[in-house]
């Protein structure tokens, strides 16, 4: 099998289609390296086994470390750090409440982010159709305060 050129340049594709999936220029230069050796074995550079290995492994190697800088160098990734605590950028946000709120357990619901939240108020009850205020979270349950003090 490892003689065969057509699983070499099979695994080669595959392997290039799979950056797709796995970003960080690693994975297609694997499947350029694969397709080399194919071709290789194709010409009838490689007949054993152990210069097969050894040439798919030096060819892969070689590519990763000279041309991921270069293409790196023409596409550069996004650097840019957003900010990581969704906690942050939750808090202030407002919402509407699907149903009533207490402030007792996390029966009630609100409506965020185009899908449904389980919260509960920080006092008092809240009515259903009322905007809320995201003012904390407990794992993926809303803690939220009536908006102008309704509620």
């Amino acid at each position: 099998m490892l003689l065969d050129y057509l699983f070499w340049c099979i695994a080669g594709a595959i392997l290039i289609l799979l950056e797709f999936f796995i970003p960080g220029l690693v994975v297609v230069f694997l499947g350029l390296g694969a397709l080399l050796t194919g071709g290789a074995i194709y010409l009838r550079w490689l007949n054993d086994p152990v210069s097969v290995v050894v040439f798919f492994v030096l060819s892969s190697l070689l590519m990763l470390a000279t041309l991921r800088r270069l293409v790196i160098r023409f596409y550069p990734s996004d650097t840019e750090k957003a900010e990581a605590d969704e906690e942050k950028l939750l808090i202030g946000q407002h919402a509407v409440a699907v149903s009533k709120i207490t402030p007792y357990d996390f029966s009630g619901r609100i409506r965020f982010s185009g899908t449904t939240w389980s919260a509960r108020s920080v006092e008092g009850e809240i009515a259903e159709n009322t905007t809320v205020e995201i003012v904390g979270r407990e794992n993926i349950h809303f803690i939220v305060r009536a908006v102008d003090g309704s509620g």
